[in-house]
Parts: structure tokens; C-alpha cells; sequence
């Protein structure tokens, strides 16, 4: 065997992006002048899955040639599902070459075409990753007290091989260089259901941050940034999640715009603030509707803060955030890589280089998964609370630790249980805040 060339290539179709592994066996001289570049860009022995498998190939094909097969043959491996629309096979043409040597042909044009691909995906993969600031933190939650009950958190599900959970925290960074977070979001990549869940936690819950006594959730990254937002996190809900990404709001319209706007119902009560943090006079909107918005306008609609409280502009985060993933999962490569491009300079992390760069790699397979979120408190779990002249989120920790376990590690039953309890419970506070909007504006 000649050449061996091997990498992740994320071929698009109707269904999803999958993975393939080419290798490539006594192919010309230009083929090997390829694999030569592309070997230059990634090393076999740094993705170790990726060796295994072609290996695994390699074995096969020795295999196959020993028991009379012909030598020299070219090996792949490629679903039927993944061939273009429009691929016909051999047989169905009226005029045509020798099989062999049309096998040959068409093979040598696919692997050529998809080693160019490599080349350039790997130098893009590589540049993104090297763009993001990186913390190396250390964090333990060994000294981190628990204010949720222990004997509560025993009978709870904490942890399962076949899900993912990050803390994705939306942050303003002010002319002093203070990150306050917008939105904290518990991104979960279930496998084992194959569904991304995101569980929204409401800023102005009233929590005990750990060395700091008690204030409101959003300010634990302001006191001592992602490692201390996610001990507050462990220590008021019980729930260990060690890794955090922080994404500057400064780029949040940049994304939406490369990835051509999103579909947006917005109503009459929201246009008010809307139009208070929307940007630019273009963007403002005179009446309730269905929008393709832009980037500026789905970043004002995310901002939205006296409609319907807190509970109703998570919400809408949580909308233009699934709006955002529906779009994710239509991206070719080249277009997934450059929305990655940039948004990766805004991304602060714990996470190592190479956890984030296997995360990129792994992201594009999870798009296909279907999107489902929650709001921390529940109704029913949580109270208002008056401190001098600022209002808090009182929220009854057992009560919400339970919700939040279950959500994450429970089943799909349980799931959509909660789901859609708080989806009947958001609907009748919407009905409420237009009844009020209505009587508002009619009073003379």
C-alpha cells in the first residue's frame, strides 16, 4: 500500500452531516502531492479515534487483496446516503467505459476533491481554535458548600457518559473591561436522546455566591468570573458542570447576519422596547408581526426587559436561540467555519485547546439534534422579594434542583413534561401582560 490519507470531512445532505474517513491506496503522483500538504496540516497520531478507524480500513483492504482481490485498488468508505442528488450509478448509463476503469476515475476526482477540502478545513479548524481566550482555572467544588439539601441531591441522577453540559453565558463587557452576563444558559448535549437541551437561569434569582454572601445570580461573574459562576451554580442547585464559555454580545448581530437573519414573531406590547435598544432607525418597527430580522434588530428583541419580567425574556432568548441552531443545521462546511471564525475571538473559556477544538469538530454532528429548553425557577417554585428598593427572584432550591436534574438526566417523558407545563404556564402570563397592555392603551 502506497498512501494513506485520512481526516475528519463533514459531507453535507438532506439528513445531516456525517463523518468520513478516505484512505487512499496506489493513487498518481498529484494525489500523493496532496496527501503530502494536508499531512502537513494534521498529524494521523493527533486524532487517535481517526487512526483506529483507518486502521480498521486498512486491515480490511490487506484483507480483501489476500483472498485474490486486485491490487492496488482504492479503499473508501462512504454511505450510499451521502452521494449527491443526481450521482447515477454504472448501469444506468447506455454508453460506458469499462467498470473498472470508471470506478478508478470517479474515485481519484471524489478523493481529490475531498483532500482539498481537508487541507483547507484543517487550516481553518487549527486558526479558529487559536483565536479563543483561553483560562486554565483548575476549578474544584471540593470546599464549595451546599445550600440545597444533601439528602435531596442523593436520590438524583448527577452525571451520565452520553450527555454534555456547558454553562454558555451571554456577557456585556463595559469601557472598564466588567463582564456582566446577560443570559446564563446550561447548554446540555444529550447523545442518548439526541436532543440539545438549554436551560435558561433567570439573572435576578436571589443566591448565595460562594465567598460572597447573597445577591443576584448574574453578579458572580462580575465578583469572580465563569469559576465562580459555576461553583454559585453547584452550590445553590446541586448540579457540577466544570466547563463554561462566555460569548461577548458584541458579536451576537455579527452571527445572525452571516448566517442571513433570523424568523422572528414579535408583538405589539415588545415593539416599545424593541425599538429602545435596537440600533439604527432602518430597524425600528411600527407594528406587530412576523420579521426576518437582522442582526441589530434579533439583538434589541433578546434585550427586551419590561414585558412580561424575566421570565418572559428568556424566553425570547431561548426563541432566538433556537432560530439560530435551525439555521446552524443548513451550513455547508465552508459556511459553519466561517461563522466560527467570527465568533471565536469573542469566546472566553476553561476549556483546553484541544477540548474546544474537538467540540467544534463534534458540534457539526449534533445539529441534526432536536432543541428543546426550560426556565430556572419553575413556576411555582419561586416568590418576589423586596431588598431596600431592589426586587429579587426568591427561588425554592429543592424544588428547582430537582426540575433542573431531571430535565437534563431524566427522560424524554419527563422532559417534555416540564417543557410543556411551562409552556401553558408562559402562555397565561402573555395573555396576562396583553390584557394589561390593552387596558393601558385604551385608558384615556
Amino acid at each position: 500500500m502506497n498512501v494513506v490519507c485520512k481526516a475528519v470531512i463533514y459531507v453535507s445532505n438532506a439528513d445531516r452531516q456525517k463523518d468520513v474517513a478516505v484512505v487512499l491506496n496506489g493513487v498518481g503522483d498529484g494525489a500523493k502531492q496532496c496527501i503530502s500538504v494536508a499531512s502537513n496540516d494534521v498529524k494521523l497520531e493527533d486524532l487517535p479515534e481517526i487512526k483506529r478507524l483507518a486502521g480498521t480500513i486498512l486491515t480490511e483492504a490487506e484483507h480483501s487483496e489476500s483472498g485474490g482481490g486486485q491490487r492496488g485498488k482504492s479503499v473508501r468508505v462512504i454511505r450510499k446516503a451521502d452521494l449527491s442528488p443526481g450521482q447515477e450509478s454504472n448501469k444506468s448509463r447506455k454508453k460506458r467505459l469499462p467498470v473498472k476503469r470508471i470506478a478508478a476515475m470517479s474515485f481519484l476526482v471524489f478523493v481529490m476533491g475531498l483532500i482539498a477540502l481537508m487541507v483547507f478545513e484543517a487550516g481553518q479548524i487549527n486558526q479558529i481554535a487559536d483565536s479563543i481566550n483561553y483560562i486554565n482555572s483548575g476549578i474544584s467544588f471540593d470546599k464549595v458548600e451546599l445550600m440545597v439539601s444533601e439528602s435531596e441531591m442523593a436520590g438524583f441522577v448527577s452525571h451520565s457518559d452520553e450527555t454534555t453540559n456547558i454553562l454558555l453565558a451571554g456577557c456585556d463587557i463595559d469601557a472598564g473591561g466588567v463582564s456582566r452576563t446577560d443570559s446564563m444558559i446550561i447548554l446540555t448535549v444529550d447523545h442518548a436522546h439526541r436532543r440539545i437541551k438549554m436551560t435558561s437561569l433567570m439573572r435576578d434569582m436571589y443566591l448565595t455566591i460562594p465567598g460572597y454572601g447573597k445577591s443576584k445570580l448574574n453578579a458572580a461573574f462580575v465578583f469572580g468570573g465563569g469559576d465562580l459562576l459555576l461553583k454559585t451554580v453547584y452550590s445553590n442547585f446541586g448540579i457540577k458542570i466544570d466547563r463554561f464559555v462566555c460569548v461577548d454580545y458584541a458579536v451576537f448581530a455579527s452571527v445572525v447576519d452571516n448566517l442571513g437573519g433570523v424568523e422572528i414573531d414579535i408583538e405589539e406590547m415588545e415593539l416599545e422596547q424593541f425599538n429602545k435598544y435596537v440600533r439604527g432607525k432602518d430597524n425600528r418597527l411600527t407594528k406587530a408581526g412576523r420579521y426576518h430580522f437582522n442582526g441589530q434588530q434579533a439583538l434589541s428583541y433578546c434585550r427586551i426587559r419590561k414585558v412580561g419580567t424575566d421570565t418572559a425574556r428568556t424566553a425570547r432568548q431561548r426563541k432566538v436561540l433556537g432560530e439560530i441552531m435551525k439555521k446552524c443545521r443548513t451550513l455547508s462546511p465552508m459556511e459553519a467555519q466561517n461563522i466560527l471564525s467570527v465568533v471565536a475571538p469573542y469566546i472566553t473559556t476553561n476549556m483546553s485547546r484541544d477540548e474546544m477544538t474537538q467540540m467544534v469538530l463534534e458540534g457539526l454532528n449534533c445539529l441534526s439534534y432536536d432543541t428543546m429548553g426550560l426556565r430556572i425557577p419553575m413556576d411555582g417554585a419561586w416568590t418576589d422579594k423586596k431588598i431596600g428598593s431592589v426586587w429579587y427572584v426568591q427561588a425554592d432550591l429543592n424544588a428547582n434542583a430537582r426540575y433542573i436534574h431531571h430535565f437534563i438526566y431524566g427522560d424524554d417523558e419527563t422532559a417534555f413534561e416540564l417543557v410543556n407545563r411551562q409552556q401553558k404556564d408562559d402562555e397565561r402570563k402573555a395573555q396576562s401582560d396583553r390584557a394589561a397592555y390593552e387596558k393601558k392603551i385604551s385608558d384615556p
